[in-house]
C-alpha cells in the first residue's frame, strides 16, 4: 500500500471520531504529491512525544472501540514503516 493510501484509509476510520485528526491524514495524502520529502517528515513527526499519533485511542459508546483499535494499529504501523522506509531510500540517494 502506497502512503497516500495509507492515509486515505486511515483519514476514513478516524472521520467520526476525531476529526481533526482525519483531515491531518487527508492533508497528508494529497500533500504527499506536492511535496514528498516534506510530507514524510511532517508524518513521521506525529509519532513522537505524549499525545501523539501512537496515543491515539478510538471509542465508541464511551467504551474502547476495539476492533476499530486493531485496523488503527495496522494502518498505524504500516504507515510507520512505509514513512521510515521512503525516507531511507531518499536519504540514500
Amino acid at each position: 500500500m502506497t502512503i497516500p493510501q495509507y492515509c486515505h484509509q486511515i483519514s476514513e476510520l478516524l472521520k467520526e471520531s476525531n476529526p481533526g485528526w482525519s483531515e491531518g491524514f487527508t492533508w497528508f495524502a494529497n500533500q504527499y504529491e506536492l511535496d514528498q520529502n516534506q510530507t514524510l517528515t511532517q508524518i513521521r513527526q506525529r509519532y513522537g512525544g505524549m499525545g501523539s499519533f501512537s496515543d491515539l485511542v478510538l471509542y465508541k459508546d464511551g467504551e474502547v472501540d476495539l476492533a476499530g483499535m486493531k485496523k488503527l494499529d495496522e494502518l498505524r504501523d504500516g504507515l510507520f514503516e512505509q514513512v521510515v522506509a521512503e525516507i531511507i531510500a531518499l536519504r540514500s540517494k
